[in-house]
């Protein structure tokens, strides 16, 4: 009987651990264990977020017409729930027309503060400005805010395993 009563107990945090699902992997290189999410699909463009012992890699391809040419000057901004709040952050990638950007930061035991506040907060809207006239917008509908702060939740809390 204590068996079950045990059982019953740990299964809401069973449930809590399945909602983190990222793919396990080994860089070539190194040897090291990397984590990855994969492909997100959001309006307007797609995410993986890719961790390893050193970094944390949000990788955006845009499949926006406008958004195609994207150099070192291209910067992104987060903006949350409520609207006035907003990150910013520059393109850690080089310049490229197949709409790809990285925003990288650096993994660590304390974790980053600026990751953090990507992930206390639902994100509206990510605007990429640089080389074109106007900014670029990539408006998240709820269902893709929840799904991303959840999992930017999830990289939080598994980038520490792969240090």
């Amino acid at each position: 009987m204590k068996q079950i009563v045990v059982v019953c107990m740990l299964f809401p945090f069973a449930m809590k651990a399945q909602d983190c699902n990222l793919k396990k992997g080994t860089d070539a290189i190194t040897s090291k264990t990397t984590l990855s999410t994969g492909f997100i699909e959001l309006p307007g463009a797609t995410l993986s977020i890719d961790i390893n012992s050193k970094e944390i890699d949000f990788f955006f391809v845009s499949s926006l017409p406008n958004a195609k040419c994207l150099d070192e000057n291209t910067e992104v901004s987060f903006l949350f729930e409520g609207g006035k709040l907003k990150s910013e952050f520059k393109n850690s990638g080089s310049m490229n027309c197949d709409g790809i950007f990285h925003v990288i930061f650096r993994n660590s035991v304390y974790g980053s503060s600026p990751l953090q506040k990507l992930g206390a907060r639902k994100i509206l809207t990510i605007r990429l400005s640089g080389n074109g006239p106007k900014p670029i917008d990539i408006s998240l509908k709820p269902e893709h805010q929840q799904a991303l702060m959840t999992t930017i939740n999830c990289v939080i809390k598994e980038s520490k395993t792969v240090l």
